[in-house]
């Protein structure tokens, strides 16, 4: 009697540990973050299982030594062994899948930016796409929410109709039809447009406690942050905002120093010289651990030129031509960069081309100062050369005025390196840390960083986004703010390729699949016919 019941204890404890171990396997493939659970709620069950067999051993070596449950027991156990194998190689397949991207610019797969900032996800994210069942927009958007659930099992979404959960929408600050929110560790951040380079952006301002302060130096004659002309500089502020930084001005003449919350100092293209003490305050900011970025064009150094000096960084009073730029239907004034050098900044633009207007050479001394290190980050053209920038103004001056007064032909303004100029590859733009020296023993001072490029155009609202420009330019702020994760190729933009047929593929096109083909099916059905009949 006591047997039985035992037996039908055990019979109950193993009926639990078989739910438990079905329910922590379900929970294991399930989730996204704690799937360790899972497999702790598994082997519990397990534990069950081996608990009821221990207690109903008698009834259980009675039941085994049956010759029709060995023989059952065999092929019960070769069933579960097909259907683990089938599990688990479905299991793996599920983590570990594979996709390829063939077509053009891989516009189907992520940035290496995106994918970077996926990974270093610390806390889930959950993207609500408010969207109608039948919205025009829909179908992108889940193509592009598919990618980055793809890269990162933190990252997961939901599609809502805000007409059928209105107090979701509300309790999340909807408004609009088409708004993904993004949401984790009780923030959340909208994007209105779903494309790769808006939702990065959202992840990276999602992942970030506080922005860091980007101060723009002015005061002598630097393109504006707000305008709009094309000279401005209100498209690279939007960028750096873009990225979680905040932007404001600098009158460092009127400030006792630069402010203690300034991750990076930049100086773009100024037209008139810094003060002495202006440059005392940007040097005691250095000696600091500060980052400063300098775009300085070739008609002026900003009076910069021995300050830089100084830190192993030769600015040439020269400007870059570049026979190569014609080719991209560009000027010659405008270098193109195809070489760069092995650099945080850089190491991801190869195969990228930028390009520099009007710039001059920035080169690294031969022999740097103590505790300076650097890199040459971009070089110009294998067909470009570097001609002295005060003699080239004259010169072209008086070719231009040769043929507006008529004893001079279009055609002799022709650019042609001179006996003195010097040929490229010619590096226009360096990276360099500084160690400054320690004032108390056994403390070692935080190490400034410093990027300069021999132009300032290449980051105003024309040029920004040519080519590579906008990667460079990010790349160095986001290296200069210490931002390491950021350092990337930003999201790519989707072009539109055109499909071009010459006059002979167009009628082509035309006649074989809607007239030859039919044609030839509507001959051999005939035939066939045909020969039915008279068989």
């Amino acid at each position: 009697m006591e047997g039985m019941k035992h037996n039908h204890a055990a019979k109950w404890l193993a009926l639990a540990g078989l739910i438990i171990m079905a329910c922590g396997g379900l929970f294991y493939a399930l989730s996204i973050r704690h799937d360790f659970y899972g497999l702790i709620g598994a082997g519990v069950g397990l534990l069950l299982v081996l608990a009821a067999a221990l207690v109903a051993r008698t009834a259980v070596g009675v039941f085994f030594a049956r010759r029709s449950a060995r023989l059952g027991l065999g092929s019960g156990i070769a069933i579960l062994a097909v259907l683990a194998l089938v599990m688990f190689l479905g299991a793996l397949a599920t983590r570990h899948h594979v996709r390829w991207d063939f077509s053009q610019g891989a516009s189907y797969t992520l940035s290496p930016q995106t994918i970077k900032v996926l990974r270093n996800l610390e806390e889930p994210v959950k993207a609500y796409a408010f969207f109608k069942d039948t919205q025009a927009g829909r179908p992108q958007a889940q193509e592009e929410l598919e990618k980055y659930a793809y890269a990162s099992r933190k990252f997961t979404y939901r599609f809502v109709n805000p007409d059928h959960e209105p107090t979701l929408a509300k309790s999340l600050g909807v408004r609009n039809y088409g708004t993904v929110v993004l949401v984790s560790g009780g923030k959340d951040e909208k994007v209105q447009l779903p494309e790769e380079q808006e939702l990065t952006n959202a992840l990276i301002r999602l992942d970030r406690t506080a922005k860091k302060m980007v101060y723009f130096l002015t005061g002598h004659g630097e393109p504006s942050l707000d305008g709009v002309g094309k000279e401005d500089l209100s498209t690279l502020r939007k960028a750096i905002e873009a990225n979680n930084y905040q932007v404001k001005s600098l009158m460092l003449v009127t400030s006792s120093q630069v402010p203690p919350d300034a991750a990076v100092v930049i100086i773009a293209g100024p037209e008139k010289p810094l003060r002495p003490e202006e440059i005392e305050r940007l040097s005691a900011y250095q000696q600091g651990g500060g980052s400063v970025l300098m775009l300085l064009d070739p008609d002026s150094d900003a009076g910069l030129t021995g300050w830089l000096g100084k830190r192993g960084v030769v600015i040439g009073q020269d400007l870059i031509i570049d026979q190569a730029a014609r080719l991209a239907g560009l000027s010659p004034l405008v270098p193109v960069i195809n070489q760069y050098g092995f650099h945080e900044i850089t190491k991801l633009l190869a195969g990228t081309i930028c390009f520099f207007p009007q710039a001059r050479s920035v080169s690294l001394s031969p022999k740097p100062p103590a505790g300076v290190k650097g890199e040459e980050l971009v070089k110009s053209s294998a067909a470009s050369w570097a001609t002295n920038y005060k003699e080239f103004l004259a010169w072209y001056a008086k070719q231009v005025r040769a043929i507006k007064e008529g004893t001079g032909q279009e055609k002799s303004i022709e650019l042609r390196p001179g006996p003195n100029d010097r040929k490229g590859p010619i590096s226009m733009g360096v990276a360099a840390t500084i160690q400054g020296k320690a004032e108390d023993k056994g403390k070692t001072p935080p190490a400034a960083r410093l990027v300069i490029f021999g132009d300032s155009n290449f980051v105003n609202n024309e040029f920004l986004d040519l080519g590579g420009n906008h990667d460079l330019a990010m790349n160095s702020i986001s290296w200069l703010a210490e931002d390491e994760d950021l350092v990337s190729i930003r999201a790519k933009k989707k072009a539109n390729q055109p499909l071009l047929l010459q006059p002979f593929e167009e009628r082509l096109l035309f006649w074989v699949p809607l007239v030859v083909w039919p044609l030839i099916v509507a001959i051999i059905g005939a035939i066939v016919i045909i020969r039915r009949r008279r068989g």
